[in-house]
This record gives structure tokens, C-alpha cells and sequence, in this order.
């Protein structure tokens, strides 16, 4: 390991004030990430206020059962670069930070050549600091910080680092408990996994009791539009504003869920298709009262209802659900369709 220069390793007031205010920034992001990756956003902005920083890369470690690459995210400036490494191309020196759970300091070229192959390849870097991001005992991700100039980094720069990567595992491991709870982390609603389990229970019931239950597959028009145009932190409240509108409409014991990007599940217990359908009708009314962004008000929607009957499976409403919002969108968008039969 090279050693840490101790030139200008001073620490002062200032510093530790810039550090303060950046682990107060993580805290707040703590108190409601969307996602892993709006963390390591926020943790790369904070790190390339470091002395000697000059990029940051984020090697984001799928456990040995998952997938067979890794992601890696790369912080410059304001940009970002994304890509895959294959876990047999992980860098010696990142398995050697996430096996050990110590930083590593690499100024030497041969220590570079050896530990970080891909940074000499590029031939931009002469020293890199690695240090682990541990959640939950383990090293869920290590963080690398690389210097394009000469001096290798000082201790300053270690001490400057590395409250902030203890603060970004906190607000991982709020994330991982929200969503292990069954919540999305970006909209506050049901997140997926806990939408099929709760659907599971539901047709349960309606086997055992006879009652009806029904569906909603709820799909935003045109919302990749608004990430584009207004960026995603706008994105995300509109999604939020939805949920709220959703769960005010509909009755206490029916569960909205967020079924993946810009669509939504809603779960209807004792509900059949006609009256599952008026319901959908007056969400669709609330949806188109919001105020939306822009110049257009509102924020529409397009609906897909189906009733579940016998043997129907989870998956199998799912799917009827998608095809009645399909036809809802072929139809012209922004109303409510059943799969078949007459408009709702």
C-alpha cells in the first residue's frame, strides 16, 4: 500500500465544516433516496470537493448469487459515465478493499499497473484511494478516488473522505429497509415485490370467501417527457404527487402499489369490473386535476381494469391488466378499458 503524503495533511476548521455540511446533505438524502445510485451521485458530488479528487468511481458489488457483472459508476465534474465489468475483470485492488474491509492507497505505477489495471490503461491516473462502503458488516460497495497529477493523496484527503462514505452506507441501509419493508423508495407507495405478495393474499381470500376482486394497471402518457424536459428529481415528485392522489380516491383497504418506471398497480378487494371501473374513471378525473408542469395541466393517465375469476393466477390478472391497458392506449390513451367488452 503507498504510503499517504503528509504535505498540507493539516486539517483544519474549514475543512471539517465543508465535511459537516456535506454529511448533513447525505443525512437528509438518507431520510429519502430514490436509489443507490441517487446516493452515489450525491456521495460523488461530495468527494470531488476532496483535496486531490479529481474523479470518483463507484464499484457497486452484486453479492456471489446475483449477477455476474459488476456496475461500475464513474463521477467527473457533473458527468457521469456507467459501465459493466465482468467479476473476473474486478480490480485486484477493489477485491482486496472489499475482502479486507481497510482502504487502500495506490501512488506507485507498479502498484497502479497491479491493483487498478483499467486506470493505467487510460493513462490518466497517478494515485487512487480506495476505501470500503460497508452496510451491514459487509463492504456493499468500494469507492475510489483518483488523482490525474503527480503528489500522491495525503492524509487530509483520507480523513476528508471518509465520513462521508460511512454517512452514504447509512443512507444504503435505510434503502434497504425500506424496500425489505415494501416500500418504493422513490413514490412512498407499495413497491412491486410487496404489490404480488399482497395480490397472492388477495385472490387467497376471494377463493376462500367467494367475494370479487379486481385490478388496476395505471400507466402515466407521455411521462418520459417530463424526465426530459424537467430532469428526474421533477420526475419523481409528480410520482409522489400521483400516489397521493391515488390513495386519497381510493378506499382505505385497496393498496396502491408502484409496478415499475411510470405504472401502477391498484389492488381492489371486494370489487367487481363495473364498479372497479367507475372507481378507475374518478382517479383518471383526480389524475387530470393535478397541476401538473408546463404549460398542460394535469397529469394523464391511461387504465387498464380486469376482474379476477377462478383459477386465475397472480400473474395471470397481471397480464389481463396489461392487455386491457393496452387497448386503452390503442384506443387513444387517457381513459379506462377493460381487456374486452364495451368501453368502461
Amino acid at each position: 500500500m503507498g504510503v499517504l503524503s503528509r504535505k498540507d495533511a493539516a486539517t483544519g476548521p474549514e475543512d471539517w465544516e465543508a465535511v459537516l455540511a456535506g454529511v448533513r446533505r447525505l443525512t437528509v438524502l438518507a431520510d429519502g433516496s430514490h436509489d443507490h445510485e441517487a446516493i452515489f451521485r450525491a456521495l460523488a458530488a461530495e468527494l470531488l470537493s476532496v483535496p486531490e479528487a479529481e474523479e470518483v468511481h463507484v464499484h457497486h458489488l452484486a453479492p456471489e448469487s446475483e449477477e455476474e457483472q459488476v456496475s461500475v459508476y464513474m463521477f467527473e465534474g457533473n458527468g457521469r459515465l456507467s459501465y459493466m465489468l465482468p467479476r473476473g475483470e474486478r480490480p485486484p485492488g477493489v477485491s482486496w478493499v472489499a475482502s479486507s474491509g481497510r482502504c487502500l492507497h495506490l501512488a506507485e505505477d507498479a502498484e497502479l499497473a497491479r491493483s487498478a489495471p483499467r486506470l493505467t490503461q487510460t493513462g490518466v491516473a497517478s494515485a487512487a484511494l480506495l476505501l470500503p462502503l460497508v452496510l451491514r458488516s459487509e463492504v456493499e460497495s468500494v469507492v475510489m478516488l483518483v488523482r490525474r497529477r503527480d503528489d500522491p493523496f495525503t492524509e487530509r484527503s483520507l480523513e476528508l473522505a471518509r465520513p462521508l462514505v460511512e454517512q452514504a452506507g447509512t443512507a444504503l441501509a435505510l434503502l434497504h429497509a425500506r424496500t425489505e419493508a415494501g416500500t418504493d423508495a422513490v413514490a412512498g407507495c407499495m413497491n412491486h415485490r410487496a404489490m404480488r405478495r399482497r395480490l397472492d393474499e388477495e385472490i387467497g381470500r376471494a377463493t376462500r370467501a367467494g367475494t370479487p376482486l379486481s385490478c388496476l394497471l395505471i400507466d402515466l402518457d407521455n411521462f418520459k417527457l417530463v424526465n426530459d424536459e424537467h430532469g428526474h428529481q421533477a420526475g419523481d415528485a409528480v410520482l409522489r404527487e400521483v400516489v397521493s392522489a391515488l390513495v386519497g380516491e381510493f378506499r382505505a383497504f385497496d393498496r396502491v402499489a408502484r409496478y415499475g418506471g411510470d405504472e401502477f398497480v391498484v389492488i381492489m378487494p371486494n370489487a367487481d369490473l363495473r364498479s372497479a371501473a367507475a372507481a378507475a374513471n374518478r382517479a383518471l378525473e383526480r389524475l387530470n386535476s393535478l397541476p401538473g408542469l408546463g404549460d398542460e395541466p394535469g397529469v394523464p393517465a391511461s387504465i387498464g381494469v380486469a376482474q379476477w375469476h377462478a383459477p386465475m393466477t397472480t400473474e395471470e390478472l397481471l397480464s389481463a391488466c396489461d392487455a386491457a391497458l393496452l387497448r386503452s392506449k390503442r384506443e387513444g390513451k387517457g381513459r379506462v378499458r377493460g381487456a374486452l367488452g364495451p368501453p368502461l
